[in-house]
């Protein structure tokens, strides 16, 4: 190795001799003490052609080590962090277990670990490496189908193989510049997507479905790939974020609705609600939203880590601070309720109500939050759950409620009827469309809707669209999660 080379590990994995053994993944478990259930490094194997024309590839599947990792950025704590030597690490003592670097991850590649609690994932044995071994996996392969070395250094087998040799890595699309390169793998075991899951979700020494929010591997209709490809073993994954995130979502646009529709009103003249019943309002919703924030923690008693030591590219963070300076509005508003207030609590709602649509987009994993509609989305659903908990406290709201609501449901149409243009993002719409809270959230819309020109009761309506905006949010939260990455 040259001495003068800048250090940057890489790992090339000649899927030409690799034979499947799950070598790799024994030695894995084994000298990083990972539990069942969870893996830092799995073989993937994907039946290819149709017999007496078959075959079956494999795809050792683990961290990328990311040049440009989404998980280090996500990360609200710098728990995951990138090392000088390129290395994406993490320090379990500092992680709030937020799993928004699991959402993020478009390799599936990190897990909370079950007996921590924190996120875990391949770290290319740095403990090993910093004393001058090499990696538990590298050194127990039979066939030396993984090899390491320096990036920078021309002369190690590692920039040999990337440099000379025809070498792929997992989904370039979403430009991470992942230093784990595949000599010889088959599509069909790179896009995850590729191919079809058997029958009955009836895989190789396992079955897969069961559990609540596992995700099966796989494509659920006919394999995504011109050649017949069928996979023999794969491991489901965990959805990091379930029903918690789905009512936080909601909690907020409540909360962050109320105070912008009642600040705009107090602006036109109307105090109705203006002293006590926005403050209590909100804050009974912001409290909410921050308890459901903090019990979707795997640390819970770690989440003040967001703000003494915070990582700012983090949308985690930047919410955070945004909820706090809403919280200093509300409490400020219940001994000093002026009209000033008001215009500066009409940036703050909205800040509040929208920025959850980045925090998604930081989700590079989940096709379906890169949507341009999404930001649109958050802030129409702001308004309408403000509108509507107005209403359902005796507001004459019922055009603007009506209004609001029209466009939720169009934009909701917009974003299944547009066609999309990754595979992922067109299966995560397929997914939530198939599922019965997007039904049953899209038809209340619809009725309380029907009732607002109806002339029915306003809060009747109203509370027929606050349930149908917090089933649709959990459909779509859980939809774009449902989408096979590994």
């Amino acid at each position: 190795m040259s001495d003068t080379a800048p250090l940057k590990w890489a790992k090339v994995i000649d899927h030409t001799v690799c034979i499947g053994c799950h070598a790799c993944s024994t030695a894995c478990k084994s000298e990083n003490a990972v539990p069942l259930g969870v893996n830092r490094t799995y073989v993937k194997y994907v039946d290819i052609g149709e017999f007496p024309a078959a075959r079956r590839a494999f795809q050792v599947t683990r961290c990328n080590q990311c040049d440009h990792p989404p998980c280090v950025t996500a990360c609200p704590t710098t728990a995951m962090y990138r090392r000088p030597d390129g290395i994406v690490d993490f320090d379990k003592n500092i992680c709030i277990g937020c799993k928004a670097c699991i959402a993020a991850c478009p390799y599936d590649a990190i897990f909370i670990n079950p007996e921590d609690h924190s996120a875990e994932k391949c770290n290319f044995c740095a403990h090993r490496l910093e004393v001058g071994l090499e990696p538990a996996c590298v050194i127990v392969c039979p066939t030396e189908a993984i090899v390491i070395g320096n990036l920078n250094d021309p002369q190690s087998r590692v920039a040999q193989f990337v440099n000379r040799d025809v070498v792929a890595v997992r989904r370039p699309e979403k430009e991470t510049l992942p230093k784990l390169f595949y000599k010889g793998a088959h599509q069909a075991t790179l896009d995850p997507l590729a191919a079809k899951r058997p029958e009955g979700g009836l895989f190789l020494w396992s079955e897969q479905g069961g559990p609540p929010h596992s995700i099966t591997s796989g494509h659920p209709g006919p394999a995504n790939n011109v050649a017949a490809a069928m996979l023999a073993y794969d491991v489901p994954h965990s959805a990091p974020w379930g029903w918690h995130v789905s009512a936080y979502v909601w909690t907020k646009a409540i909360a962050s609705g109320t105070y912008l529709i009642a600040a705009i009103l107090m602006l036109m003249g109307n105090t109705a609600v203006w002293r006590w019943t926005t403050p209590l309002v909100s804050g009974f919703f912001l409290a909410l939203t921050t308890i459901l924030l903090i019990a979707d923690l795997e640390h819970p008693e770690r989440f003040y880590l967001i703000l003494t030591r915070p990582q700012w590219r983090s949308w985690l963070v930047r919410g955070g601070v945004i909820l706090t300076l809403f919280g200093a509005l509300i409490a400020l508003h219940l001994v000093w309720p002026l009209r000033i207030l008001a215009i500066a609590g009409i940036p703050i709602a909205i800040a509040a109500g929208t920025y959850t649509a980045w925090l998604f987009a930081q989700a590079k994993a989940r096709d379906l939050w890169q949507s341009p509609l999404l930001a649109p989305q958050h802030l129409v659903a702001c308004v309408m759950a403000g509108a509507a908990t107005l209403a359902i406290f005796g507001l004459h709201l019922g055009k603007v409620l009506a209004i609001v609501t029209a466009i939720h449901l169009m934009l909701i149409a917009a974003e299944v009827l547009t066609p999309h243009v990754t595979a992922h993002a067109r299966l995560a719409v397929h997914e939530m469309v198939r599922r019965k809270s997007f039904a049953i959230g899209f038809m209340l819309s619809l009725i309380g809707l029907a009732a607002l020109l109806g002339g029915a009761p306003q809060p009747t309506a109203a509370i027929l669209i606050l349930l149908g905006l917090l089933f649709y949010e959990h459909a779509h939260i859980t939809a774009a999660q449902a989408v096979p990455l590994a």
